[in-house]
């Protein structure tokens, strides 16, 4: 399946902030677009880094206890550029899921902003889609190799 095709079918929101914007004003996007990420972007067409709900979790317990006075939360008024991914890894519109998801394996990441052809981000894959369309994926030719014994005469093998 391509990536484009996962595109028309499961299209969730692109959530773009400025490198500007603080942790905590991206944190609430995040909460409110119901999204794992958004991408940062000068331009907004062009990703220039990518903030995961992970990335604020890992930057906050990092911060933990580092100020006695109880202001160790301050890090919130931090831009996201201080805790950005980038360069960010991207795919395209043609390209096969296993593609993404050999991204995400190598680069340890859950999300994969979609480019199109003039190089604009258009989407973003995540591992819920991957997941979601891989295992359609498998169960649709799992089917279609059972109906192929079928047809040929010979006895199946048990299904475990």
């Amino acid at each position: 399946m391509k990536v484009s095709e996962i595109l028309k079918l499961e299209k969730a929101p692109l959530v773009v902030v400025s490198p500007d914007t603080t942790i905590l004003t991206a944190s609430h996007r995040m909460r409110l677009e119901k999204v794992g990420c958004v991408i940062v972007s000068k331009d907004g067409e062009h990703p220039d880094g990518i903030v995961a709900v992970r990335d604020v979790v890992y930057n906050m317990a990092g911060h933990w206890g580092e100020n006695p006075d109880g202001s160790e939360f301050s890090y919130i008024s931090q831009p996201v550029s201080a805790i950005m991914h980038s360069p960010v890894q991207t795919c395209r519109l043609d390209q096969r899921l296993r593609d993404v998801l050999h991204i995400m394996w190598h680069w340890h990441f859950l999300h994969v902003p979609v480019m199109d052809d003039r190089g604009e981000m258009c989407g973003i894959i995540s591992i819920d889609d991957v997941i979601r369309f891989s295992v359609h994926e498998m169960e649709t030719e799992s089917r279609v190799l059972h109906e192929r014994v079928m047809l040929s005469g010979q006895r199946p093998v048990d299904r475990l």
